[in-house]
């Protein structure tokens, strides 16, 4: 922990000769501490509140422009369909690894050694299984001496972590009916919780517990309600679960987002999967629980309060971001990002907004979609564009957007002919993880502008395109808590942002696809170090998330260079440790 100025003692002779004998402890006592013996990064989000967050100041403002390779591991899995996203986890000076194809790797934290690894011989074919949105594994679990994988054939596998040896194997769903695991695993006591996704593919989306010591099924939750959807599509109504639930021990509560329902565009299905009836069973409601925020009882796995973000949810607007905890001002706070672009913050014991937002009347035509009537809108100032640029930027000069393409107002369900919506199914907030700093009390996070022009007829004809000369791009920013305010924003152009965040001290770290790794003033933005990770061969787009650890006394920023196929300019498989050259730490 970060020390504070010592509280003086009453007596003051006897802190004067305290202070004779630790004179060395006396003087560094008044500043930040530089020197922790070792910290490790022990969860996915770093705590169980998923803050990404690092109270450690070794590299700091003033010396991370000297920052480093310490050491550089390659994988040595380079599958064209595979993305590299995940976040390490440190523990007692091993890290722990995951590529996209569910290979996991033990390494010594301090020279990136191989102590162990994982290959999975046991999977179906990963080429025939129908997996939404490239081969991905966003990070492994450790508990019980295990480490912990979901894997993309929907098992859940525990692994002696000292050797890599399956212990167990637990089936969590059917991968022949488009059921995988890209999630990173939660610690829930003494369970282990994860959630399936395949919503694309009319797969039932839950969340699960498993005994850590056998693998046994301990509580499920469905996260699809049945009352608030038309006839039994409930049953495959989707609502995945994406990203790495959040855990509050003191109020037993589980926290996670979901993702859209199924099918979408509403009623009809755009992977080719179409239900019984459709269209015409247009999966009439709000379709809880998809599109929401939701928190259960870790015990049970019982509904306890739910927020959800867009209702009848026809635009895929996810929720892949993980869930976020802090307290503010005193308050409980659980906070969340869509695809939506919106953020909203919530009294994390009850699901009540602490920000002011409105359920704003919306289009309702054409009625064969089942459109609900409103949709919230949060007062939080968002970071994501909320409409199609009047314009294309092409380097300093604007274009106009070619004629015949016709904006759509946010919440307009789709028309026969087609408008150009954003967000979309690529962004607001995409997967990469948010951080908080309880320094700052900033959210920090990526946001993106990638918009299409779609059309939708009610025999299930789909017209789409992204514009032309249209460029994606995006922000990485930062929300003060305290105002809803954005405190700042670092443009990233070419490109949509793709980097989890993650904070060490007052310095934010965030990477390009492109491969560029940054650090910035937590404070202001400012960019004070960029890694060029094409300098290293074989490494990738900086598209995964940052952890921060010390082991020995030297701290280390640790980052996977991958890429991901369709955005990254070049794939890869590196993971590099970063540190103060020696002398300087």
């Amino acid at each position: 922990m970060r020390n504070r100025l010592p509280v003086r003692s009453i007596d003051v002779r006897l802190a004067m000769w305290t202070c004779a004998f630790t004179l060395l402890s006396c003087v560094f006592s008044v500043g930040p501490s530089f020197a922790q013996e070792n910290l490790d990064w022990r969860y996915n989000g770093n705590t169980l509140s998923n803050q990404r967050f690092q109270d450690v100041d070794q590299i700091n403002p003033s010396n991370v422009r000297r920052l480093q390779p310490a050491w550089i591991f390659h994988t040595g899995v380079n599958d064209p369909n595979m993305t590299l996203e995940m976040t390490p986890i440190v523990s007692s000076g091993v890290m722990y690894v995951a590529t996209g194809d569910d290979d996991v790797f033990a390494l010594d934290a301090t020279t990136g050694t191989q102590i162990w690894a994982y290959h999975p011989t046991d999977m179906a074919s990963i080429a025939g299984l129908p997996i939404c949105c490239n081969n991905d594994n966003r990070g492994v679990a450790l508990a019980d001496g295990k480490v912990f994988v979901a894997r993309l054939d929907a098992n859940l596998v525990a692994l002696d972590a000292h050797t890599g040896r399956v212990v167990w194997k637990t089936t969590v769903d059917q991968p022949s009916k488009g059921a995988s695991m890209t999630i990173a695993p939660q610690i829930v006591e003494d369970k282990v919780v994860v959630g399936v996704s395949g919503a694309e593919f009319s797969v039932r989306g839950h969340v699960d517990a498993y005994d850590q010591r056998t693998g046994a099924l301990v509580w499920r939750f469905w996260t699809t309600e049945p009352n608030s959807w038309g006839g039994n599509t409930y049953l495959t109504g989707g609502a995945s679960v994406w990203g790495n639930p959040s855990y509050d021990p003191h109020l037993h509560m589980l926290y996670f987002a979901t993702g859209n329902a199924f099918p979408w565009p509403s009623p009809c299905a755009f992977f080719g999967v179409v239900p019984v009836g459709c269209p015409g069973n247009g999966r009439e409601g709000k379709n809880l629980y998809s599109a929401s925020i939701v928190a259960i009882d870790s015990r049970t796995g019982k509904h306890k309060w739910h927020f959800q973000f867009a209702h009848h949810d026809m635009w895929d607007f996810d929720g892949p971001q993980p869930t976020l905890l802090f307290d503010l001002n005193g308050i409980p706070a659980i906070e969340h990002t869509s695809k939506t672009g919106y953020m909203f913050v919530l009294d994390r014991r009850t699901g009540e907004s602490l920000f002011p937002y409105q359920e704003v009347p919306v289009p309702t035509e054409p009625a064969w979609q089942s459109p609900w009537p409103t949709q919230p809108v949060s007062s939080i100032e968002s970071l994501t564009e909320h409409s199609v640029d009047p314009c294309i930027a092409i380097v300093s000069a604007c274009v106009p957007v070619p004629p015949g393409i016709v904006a759509a107002a946010q919440w307009t369900p789709y028309q026969p002919t087609a408008m150009a919506f954003q967000p979309w199914a690529g962004g607001g907030m995409e997967w990469p993880p948010a951080a908080y700093s309880p320094r700052t009390h900033f959210i920090y996070s990526h946001a993106n502008y990638s918009p299409v022009n779609i059309g939708v007829s009610e025999q299930n004809a789909i017209a789409f395109s992204f514009i032309p000369g249209e460029v994606d791009h995006g922000v990485y920013g930062a929300v003060d808590t305290r105002t809803g305010k954005v405190a700042w924003k670092v443009p990233v152009t070419g490109t949509t942002p793709n980097s989890g965040m993650g904070v060490a001290g007052d310095l934010v770290f965030f990477g390009e696809s492109s491969g560029l790794f940054h650090a910035a003033d937590a404070r202001t933005g400012q960019i004070l170090w960029t890694f060029d990770g094409s300098t290293v061969p074989n490494a990738g787009g900086a598209d995964s998330s940052p952890a921060f650890y010390v082991v020995n006394g030297k701290e280390y920023v640790v980052y996977a260079f991958g890429g991901e196929p369709g955005n990254s300019l070049v794939l890869g498989d590196v993971i590099i440790a970063f540190a103060l050259p020696k002398g300087d730490d």
